[in-house]
């Protein structure tokens, strides 16, 4: 999937809505560290327009509801989401500092941040 794709999804995206999607649920899949990682590199002021924008995307249809795969559905749920999150990742590699993943671990003790 072209990561630019996941722009359509930018307008589900808020960081009201991902903090509290992720208070939620961020105890419960692994791989939602990787999401926070991204969170803190789309508020970084040095991440250009565009990452933020894929992103965004990326966190948006995390957080949508209904999505490719539903959520509900034990064992396949989660695998569209994380694979979302791994694009917007290695998309956003280049601008992903340290920093990002120390935030990411304060906010979320358990978990993975790294791919």
């Amino acid at each position: 999937m072209n990561p630019l794709k996941l722009v359509k999804y930018v307008k589900f995206f808020s960081s009201a809505k991902f903090l509290d999607f992720m208070g939620k649920m961020g105890k419960n899949v692994v791989f939602l560290r990787k999401a926070m990682v991204l969170f803190f590199c789309f508020k970084d002021q040095d991440t250009p327009k565009y990452v933020k924008a894929i992103i965004a995307g990326a966190l948006g249809y995390l957080i949508l509801p209904v999505d490719g795969i539903p959520d509900r559905i034990p064992g396949l749920g989660w695998v569209d989401d994380a694979a979302v999150i791994a694009l917007a990742f290695k998309a956003a590699s280049r601008y992903i500092k340290a920093s990002h993943h120390e935030q990411a671990k304060k906010y979320m003790p358990f978990g993975e941040d790294t791919l």
